[in-house]
């Protein structure tokens, strides 16, 4: 069975939660699960140990002698992190992560470095999920026969589905060649042209990037699909939608009528400041792995991609793998480089560490949307707000920007090489 679904927990099941409920009701139940693995994890990624100041009330993360992860009452160790109840309760149930509570300002880390905080990440994973801390050679990359798999394989809508489907759910990503046109992709350009044109800083559906010669300029269009009637009546082709159908999950595509379901990229070449082209990381970094994952970003190539010109990296097999969602030290899962041409389809998990190189020779354009996994018994997944998911996304772009100018933001820097 090809599955790419890793989910552990539920749409709208989260519970009112303070440090006494955690200690008293859940912990002593994880730590005879999880707390061996978390430890384990602990020991192996040598975090200091961790202390949540949860508005004064102290609750210390740390592996004991026996390497056992042990969480109790008190201590101000090495690592202290400051966070209000309501953080607290996001974090202990993965609404949020260690990275997402910083990059939105809900984390204040008082004593020891950011870095030090999101390592704790996978850790607290294991612990609260079950998912041990990824392990040298604990992931393989088979064929269906138990071959290597072969990571440099492309494929085309015409090839045999469950090899496709085989290949999406042990890599984690797929190169689909030649699925548009080069004249159906000039058209999507043209637009997305228009798209740039009319953007501007102030107008919440646009992420902006400066170049090294002072420009800024639009490098992000959200909502783009409600911008492109071309892109629209590509994203409704049934080519579009054979992409769901590879593995045995059931799928949701992101509507492409409404809200903010495809971005338009434009990735000028030296970009200095902004949100542009992204070092390693997962798409699920800002928090709610185990209710979202894997999902399927899709990514249209209006022009075609080289490591000229800032083409796509993704680490083979990481999306099964519980591993820092910045960063790739200490992963040895291969890091494969996706070259398109005009017209090709990118897909990667949300869960898969990937990244873009910086172009460095000629602009690239890329369109990227997706599909989710559809919506289980027992989900209470309510609609989606526009306007809250432009807010939230805008208070993010900002953020980053403000870290990169403070040179805060050291968590997921790292080399661009594959």
């Amino acid at each position: 069975m090809a599955t790419v679904d890793y989910r552990t927990r539920y749409e709208g099941d989260t519970v009112p939660l303070d440090p006494h409920a955690f200690l008293e009701a859940q912990l002593p139940l994880l730590l005879a699960a999880n707390g061996a693995d978390a430890g384990r994890g602990a020991a192996r990624l040598a975090v200091p140990p961790l202390t949540l100041d949860v508005d004064g009330e102290l609750l210390t993360f740390a592996a004991d002698a026996g390497g056992q992860l042990d969480v109790h009452r008190g201590g101000a160790e090495a690592l202290v992190v400051g966070l209000d109840p309501t953080a607290f309760a996001d974090l202990m149930q993965d609404v949020v992560s260690t990275f997402g509570l910083q990059m939105t300002g809900r984390a204040e880390v008082r004593r020891g470095s950011l870095d030090d905080f999101v390592a704790w990440e996978p850790v607290l994973r294991s612990l609260l999920s079950g998912r041990p801390v990824y392990e040298p050679g604990a992931v393989a990359l088979l064929d269906p026969s138990g071959a290597p798999l072969d990571l440099d394989r492309s494929f085309s809508l015409d090839d045999p589905p469950e090899e496709i489907g085989h290949f999406l759910a042990e890599a984690g990503f797929l190169h689909l060649e030649g699925v548009y046109t080069e004249a159906e992709m000039a058209a999507v350009s043209a637009e997305l042209d228009d798209a740039v044109a009319a953007a501007d800083r102030a107008d919440g559906a646009s992420w902006w990037a400066r170049t090294d010669d002072g420009e800024w300029y639009p490098s992000r269009i959200l909502g783009f699909n409600q911008k492109s009637p071309t892109l629209r009546a590509l994203l409704h082709d049934e080519r579009f939608a054979t992409v769901a159908t590879f593995t045995d999950d059931a799928f949701v595509q992101r509507d492409p009528d409404v809200g903010d379901s495809a971005e338009g990229l434009l990735k000028k070449v030296g970009v200095v400041e902004g949100i542009s082209d992204v070092s390693w990381h997962k798409d699920c970094s800002l928090g709610n792995h185990s209710r979202s994952c894997c999902s399927l970003i899709v990514g249209l190539s209006v022009t075609g991609a080289t490591r000229e010109n800032g083409e796509l990296g993704v680490v083979a097999g990481s999306h099964r793998a519980n591993v820092a969602h910045l960063g790739v030290d200490g992963i040895d899962l291969p890091r494969v480089p996706l070259p398109t041409r005009t017209g090709d389809l990118t897909v990667h998990c949300s869960c898969a560490l990937h990244m873009s190189r910086p172009p460095v020779s000629a602009e690239r354009r890329v369109v990227y949307t997706g599909f989710d996994l559809a919506p289980r018994p027992g989900d209470d997944r309510p609609p989606p707000e526009l306007d809250d998911a432009r807010e939230d996304r805008a208070a993010l772009n900002d953020h980053v920007l403000r870290n990169q100018r403070q040179g805060d933001l050291t968590a997921g820097r790292g080399s661009f090489e594959l």
